[in-house]
């Protein structure tokens, strides 16, 4: 990568100090809207990583979490559901996800498809997701329209249920399965998860069957049993309301106050009690797919989020299947045993689950018993060689660097506070996550490797092409037993307990739109270099880093004509190492530092980006340089 002075154009973007040293925010009782309780408040700590936030309560058990950031006039807003697909009966699975399609549909106040409407032509962005243990909605607005916002989100938490008719259930429904069809049934290994949850997961766990549901599970159900589920689970008591970016926390809480505050609380929802599972056997099972190259993916049971092993088998799957140094990219792929190899930890609520694959290329390259027992040798790999230090301080610093990077964008900074507020109770545990991680050693890894990896009992899933069942890793042993189709009693509309607000104003007012915000762009400065490369740059200090993107005229319209994809092709090859460093090398150097260098080809041109943490950045471009 030397002579990188060749290049017509660098951008600098770059950042200077964390954050600033605040005094804690102590916030008198009698200076709240009635009904507002003040739980806590954390300020910002000089040079940790941190989000400054407060944190409050209504008395109708919502939960409210403000963290403002001034430094760009927007607002993000995320309202998180303790509720997600592991809350469903036996038999109504799907009713989580079925309920995210529903909140877009209109409310009482608030139209057909206007959700959409109102958010989009406010110039804003939304969406919705939902997982095994939670559901959340979430919009990126200018800041003069959070008033908006905040009345569209009561209004669906509030007043759903009466709009909720059967024509939109129906099409709803049809969407939801259609969805199901697309991204699952007839999709490439979309059915890989929902198998291999079968198999791990006893019939009644609520990790046994997955998010999306199952199609026969939502044919049973009419629109009376949706609004039974989002009576029990979208109570205000079960939700933390998060808003991130340029706010006034006394004007935000009294509209938080105004739209939230009169909503009943719903049902109490106790906390879930953990799951994690035990096999006594290996269980093999075969997925006949319309697939030409042939998988094999392990499923070993670990324990469940926030438990203390959860970070050192992060790590250990980390060694054993990212990036190029990984155990089995260096065993697997690069040998030619496998087109891609890789392992990670799903971790939820409930019970985690460490997953170690390897896909085999067409043809007889496919047969996946081979495949599987160099799988097998390449997990041992960590028994005989143990793991050594270097190894994590690549994970840890690329850890570090990424809890920065997070910090870069109002929403990232909010979803993290709601994602571990539902989970953990504590909206900001950077320090924390960074605690655990680097209490992370070669023992507790390998320790980690030995209670849930070595000589483990796991689940073996042989994805193969249709009626090729011999390119299985072995005849399969296990059948899921039948799932339990129970009959349930038809709810009737008096049997609804509808909880309604009383409001002391107009809710089909659409709330005006505060004084018109505008962005401001940081000051740029430009230079040419004796060289002859034209530098632009700028500076900020919200997060101590610096990308650097240096672009050259090599695009794809420069190649010429019968050698098209040189462009591409010479861009990949950069990225394979140099003369004094092997692409290998490069990676771990890089990894420590927490930074990166990427080569991409474009039509006009082709770019060098490279990212790093301020501290950091001479040392990056030194590797840069070899």
């Amino acid at each position: 990568m030397k002579n990188l002075a060749m290049g017509l154009c660098l951008s600098v973007l770059a950042g200077c100090s964390l954050f600033t040293s605040e005094d804690n925010l102590n916030k008198p009782s009698e200076l709240l809207p009635q009904g507002v309780r003040f739980i806590e408040s954390k300020s910002s700590e000089a040079g940790t990583a941190s989000i400054p936030y407060s944190k409050y309560q209504l008395d109708n058990g919502l939960t409210v979490i403000l963290s403002p950031d001034h430094s760009d006039p927007l607002v993000h807003v995320d309202v998180t559901y303790h509720v997600g697909s592991a809350r469903e009966k036996i038999g109504r699975s799907g009713f989580a996800h079925f309920f995210e399609h529903m909140m877009f549909q209109g409310s009482e106040h608030v139209g057909d498809q206007q959700h959409f409407k109102i958010v989009t032509e406010a110039g804003g962005t939304l969406n919705g997701t939902t997982n095994r243990d939670r559901t959340n909605y979430f919009e990126t607005v200018p800041s003069n329209q959070l008033e908006k916002m905040l009345w569209l989100e009561s209004d669906r938490m509030g007043f759903l249920v009466n709009a909720v008719s059967q024509r939109k259930f129906e099409i709803q429904r049809d969407t939801v399965k259609n969805e199901r069809g697309q991204n699952y049934d007839n999709r490439p290994y979309g059915l890989v998860y929902e198998k291999i949850g079968e198999a791990l997961y006893p019939k009644n766990h609520p990790y046994s069957w997955q998010t999306i549901g199952y199609v026969q599970d939502l044919d049973r159900v009419d629109v009376n049993d949706l609004k039974a589920f989002f009576l029990r689970w979208y109570g205000p008591n079960n939700a933390v309301l998060t808003i991130g970016g340029d706010i006034d926390e006394a004007k935000t809480l009294a509209w938080v106050n105004k739209y939230f505050g009169s909503i009943p609380k719903g049902p109490e929802v106790d906390i879930a009690p953990k799951q994690p599972v035990t096999l006594s056997q290996d269980r093999f099972i075969t997925l006949e797919d319309r697939i030409r190259q042939p998988m094999v993916m392990m499923a070993f049971p670990t324990q469940f989020r926030g438990d203390q092993s959860e970070a050192s088998v992060n790590a250990l799957a980390s060694i054993l299947g990212d990036g190029k140094n990984s155990i089995l990219y260096q065993k697997l792929v690069k040998t030619q045993k496998a087109i891609d190899a890789g392992a990670f930890q799903d971790c939820a609520e409930l019970s985690c689950t460490l997953y170690v694959y390897a896909m085999g290329d067409s043809g007889k390259k496919g047969n996946l018993t081979p495949i599987y027992q160099d799988l097998l040798q390449a997990l041992n790999g960590v028994k005989v060689n143990g793991v050594k230090q270097e190894q994590l301080d690549a994970i840890i610093g690329q850890a570090e660097a990424g809890t920065i990077y997070a910090l870069q964008s109002v929403s990232g900074k909010v979803s993290q506070l709601a994602s571990n507020q539902t989970f953990y109770g504590q909206p900001d545990r950077l320090q924390t996550d960074l605690e655990e991680l680097r209490a992370v050693t070669p023992k507790s890894v390998e320790d980690a490797y030995k209670q849930f990896v070595g000589e483990k009992h796991k689940v073996v899933l042989s994805v193969v092409p249709k009626t090729q069942t011999q390119l299985a890793v072995k005849k399969a042993n296990y059948t899921p037993p039948t799932r339990d189709l129970p009959s349930y009693p038809k709810i009737t509309d008096d049997q609804l307990e509808i909880r309604e607000p009383k409001d002391n104003f107009d809710r089909s007012v659409v709330p005006p739109v505060s004084d018109a915000v505008s962005g401001t762009m940081p000051p740029l400065y430009r230079f040419d270099l004796e060289n002859g490369i034209k530098v632009l740059g700028t500076q900020t200090s919200e997060t101590p880093t610096v990308a650097i993107k240096i672009s050259f005229p090599a695009g794809n319209r420069y190649v010429p004509k019968g050698k098209e994809g040189l462009a591409d092709l010479t861009a990949q090859m950069l990225n394979e190492g140099t003369k004094l460093n092997s692409s290998e090398a490069l990676q771990q150097k890089l990894d420590q530092l927490g930074s990166s260098i990427h080569f991409s080809s474009g039509g006009y041109q082709s770019s060098l980006v490279i990212t790093s943490l301020t501290k950091n950045l001479e040392k990056t471009l030194s590797i840069a340089d070899e």
